[in-house]
């Protein structure tokens, strides 16, 4: 019960701070802060992230004239739906996964931590969407790609949270949940 301890006494942040906190220092935030940002909230956060990112994959694909624009729009629906979805049911089996060495937080910690470790995708997604529209640039593999690595790290720290400060796992398990997330956008745009 640490952990709640530590979490009540931390001063309350909002969540734009706690998304902007994740860049510079998600350790503290996922110790101190992520417990006052709601799962839902979290989940947005990576869902708007994956949904532009793979609405830049349509709208990248609709520039080359080979697919109607139905395809970014579905595209970009599917990814709020990996975002969510998608992202929940893998903080679900990170959480599996580091049980065995000896993380104490629960499974809805786990779930808030990935959502907002993907808050940099969602900062990347959007610049990205940006330049995608106003100078029709092809962005999904730089901005979108760039995003989700970019959640590497805070998700490195997030599950360095559930197995005790065990950095070699982490790593492990942090390279698999990205190599997924990548893998399935893959699979999906092809």
């Amino acid at each position: 019960m640490a952990v709640a301890a530590t979490d009540a006494a931390a001063p309350r942040m909002s969540v734009a701070r706690s998304v902007l906190g994740v860049f510079t220092n998600p350790r503290a935030v996922f110790q101190q802060h992520l417990m006052h940002v709601p799962a839902p909230v979290c989940l947005v956060i990576s869902g708007l992230a994956f949904g532009m990112f793979y609405l830049q994959t349509g709208l990248d694909v609709f520039q080359g004239d080979w697919r109607g624009i139905v395809y970014p729009l579905a595209l970009g629906a599917l990814g709020l739906a990996v975002g969510t979805v998608g992202v929940g049911l893998l903080a679900a089996i990170a959480w599996v996964l580091t049980r065995p060495f000896g993380g104490s937080h629960p499974v809805d910690w786990a779930v808030r931590a990935f959502g907002l470790a993907y808050a940099p995708a969602l900062i990347y997604s959007g610049l990205g969407l940006v330049a995608n529209v106003l100078l029709g640039w092809h962005t999904s593999l730089a901005f979108g790609v760039t995003g989700v690595l970019w959640a590497l790290g805070p998700m490195i720290v997030a599950i360095r949270e559930m197995t005790g400060q065990r950095t070699g796992v982490s790593v492990v398990i942090a390279t698999v949940c990205g190599a997924l997330m990548l893998a399935l956008w893959a699979l999906i745009v092809r």
